[in-house]
C-alpha cells in the first residue's frame, strides 16, 4: 500500500487548515497554499492554537507539536508543487472556482500526483472535466472541525480510477479517520441522508405542528440525537445549512423531498445564521439561549390509520416516545416581548410522535433511497451518519428494529398524507422484508 508522505491543501480556511494539521500530526509534509495573507496567518494561528490545546491535555508531547508546525509550509496556489502526491481543494462551494483552480492546479502539480476535493455536495464529476486527466480527481470530503470529526467520504466521480479511490482511502484511514466509499451523487451520504432530519422539522414547523424547542427536545427525548435539528442548524450555519439544502434540491431536478423551506431562507435573508452571530433559530443573548422564533400553532387531524401507523413506528423506534411526556414551558423574546413559548399544546401525546416519526421517517427512507442508488453500502451508509452527524444509530440498522412492515406502513400513510410524493417509500426496503 502506497504512504502518502507530502501533500498540498489549497486554502487556509477552517477546512484547509484543519486537514493540513490532521497531516501533519501523521508524519506528513504540507504545503498549504491560500491567495490572502490574512486567511493564512489566521489559519495558522488556529493550527497553533488547536496543537497548544492537545499538549495542555497531554495528547501530544510538546516535541510533537513542534515538529507537526515545522511539517507545515506555506507558500500561494499555482506555483511548483515539487514531488507531493496529493493536493487536497478546500476552497470556496463554488463549482466554477472549483474548477478554474484544479485546472490551474493540473500545471503546477506532478503528472502522478491525485486531486481530491473537499466539497461538500457539488458534483466531484463536473470538476473533474475540468482537468486533462479526470481519472485522478477524486472527491475527499472531510467534516468540520476536521482534526475532530472521524469520517471521511472518498467519492469516485464518473471518470476517477480505481486506484486513486483507494488511494485516498488508504490515506484517510492512515490519518486515523473512518473513511466510507460514496458514489458522486448529490449531497454523497451524509449531507443527502440529513436533509431529512432538518427539511422535515422546518415544515413541521411552519405547518404549526410544533416550535422549534419543542422539536428539538422530541428528538432528543425519543431518538436519542444529541441535538436537536434547529440547534444542529444554528450550530453548523443557517447559511451553509441552507446552501448545502439548495445545492442538492437542484442538482436533484428540485425533488419535493430537498426543497428548501421559506422560514430558513428568511433567518439568512436577515443575517441570523446561528451561534456565529448570536441570533439563528434560537437567540444566544441568554443561558440557556432561548427559541427566536414564534410557531404559529395550527391544529392537526389524523386518520385513525395514520394515528395508527404513528404510533405502532414511535413506540418501535423508541420506548421514550411510547409514553405521554408533560409539556415543556419555555419563555422565548421576540422583538422585545416576552412570550409563552413554543412547547404549548394539546394533544401531546400524539404530536410528540407524530413529530418523531415524521422526521426520523424521512432520514431512514432517505437511507433506503440512497441505497436503491448504489449511493454507498448498507454497512457504509449506517457509519456515515453516525460518524459524520452522530446519529445514535445507522438509519438501517434503525430500520431492522423498528420492523420493514411497520417502516413501509408508516410511510405508505404519511405519503398519502402530506402529499408531492415526498414519503414515497425506497425500493430497498422490500429487499429486506425478502431477505
Amino acid at each position: 500500500m502506497q504512504k502518502v508522505n507530502s501533500i498540498a491543501v489549497i486554502g487556509a480556511g477552517t477546512m484547509g487548515a484543519g486537514i493540513a494539521q490532521v497531516a501533519a500530526l501523521h508524519d506528513c509534509d504540507v504545503q498549504l497554499l491560500e491567495v490572502k495573507p490574512e486567511f493564512m496567518a489566521r489559519g495558522l494561528e488556529g493550527i497553533q492554537k488547536n496543537l497548544d490545546r492537545l499538549v495542555e491535555k497531554g495528547k501530544l508531547t510538546p516535541d510533537e507539536r513542534n515538529a507537526s508546525m515545522k511539517r507545515i509550509r506555506t507558500g500561494t496556489p499555482f506555483s511548483d508543487l515539487g514531488g507531493v502526491q496529493l493536493v487536497i481543494e478546500a476552497i470556496v462551494e463554488d463549482l466554477e472556482i472549483k474548477r478554474k483552480v484544479i485546472r490551474e492546479l493540473e500545471a503546477a502539480a506532478p503528472p502522478t500526483a491525485i486531486f481530491a476535493t473537499n466539497t461538500s455536495s457539488l458534483s466531484v464529476s463536473k470538476i473533474a472535466e475540468a482537468v486533462k486527466n479526470p481519472g485522478r480527481v477524486i472527491g475527499m470530503h472531510f467534516f468540520n472541525p476536521a482534526p475532530l470529526m472521524p469520517l471521511v467520504e472518498i467519492i469516485a466521480g464518473d471518470m476517477s480510477d480505481a486506484s486513486a479511490v483507494d488511494f485516498a482511502f488508504n490515506t484517510a484511514v492512515a490519518w486515523g479517520k473512518t473513511a466510507v466509499r460514496a458514489k458522486d451523487t448529490p449531497g454523497f451520504i451524509v449531507n443527502r441522508v440529513a436533509r431529512g432530519y432538518y427539511l422535515e422539522a422546518l415544515r413541521l414547523l411552519g405547518e404549526g405542528v410544533a416550535g422549534i424547542d419543542e422539536i428539538d427536545g422530541i428528538m432528543r427525548r425519543c431518538g436519542s440525537f444529541k441535538m436537536g435539528p434547529f440547534e444542529l442548524m444554528d450550530l453548523v450555519g443557517l447559511d451553509v445549512n441552507l446552501a448545502v439544502s439548495t445545492s442538492v434540491w437542484e442538482q436533484m431536478n428540485q425533488h419535493p423531498r430537498f426543497e428548501p423551506h421559506e422560514i430558513q431562507k428568511q433567518f439568512v435573508a436577515k443575517g441570523c445564521l446561528g451561534r456565529k452571530t448570536g441570533r439563528g433559530f434560537y437567540a444566544y443573548d441568554r443561558d440557556p439561549p432561548l427559541p427566536a422564533y414564534m410557531v404559529d400553532r395550527k391544529s392537526f387531524l389524523m386518520s385513525p390509520l395514520l394515528a395508527d401507523a404513528i404510533r405502532a413506528f414511535a413506540t418501535r423506534a423508541s420506548a421514550d416516545c411510547s409514553t405521554v411526556k408533560p409539556p415543556v414551558v419555555s419563555l422565548g423574546k421576540e422583538d422585545g416581548e416576552i412570550r409563552k413559548g413554543n412547547s404549548r399544546g394539546s394533544q401531546l401525546g400524539s404530536t410528540e410522535q407524530y413529530v418523531f416519526t415524521r422526521i426520523l421517517a424521512a432520514v431512514i427512507n432517505e437511507a433506503g433511497l440512497a441505497l436503491d442508488e448504489g449511493v454507498a453500502t448498507r454497512e457504509d451508509i449506517d457509519l456515515a451518519m453516525m460518524k459524520g452527524t452522530n446519529y445514535p444509530k445507522g438509519p438501517l440498522a434503525w430500520t431492522g428494529e423498528i420492523g420493514v412492515r411497520t417502516v413501509r406502513g408508516v410511510l405508505a400513510m404519511l405519503n398519502e398524507s402530506v402529499g408531492r410524493g415526498r414519503y414515497e417509500a425506497a425500493r430497498a426496503f422490500g429487499e429486506f422484508e425478502r431477505h
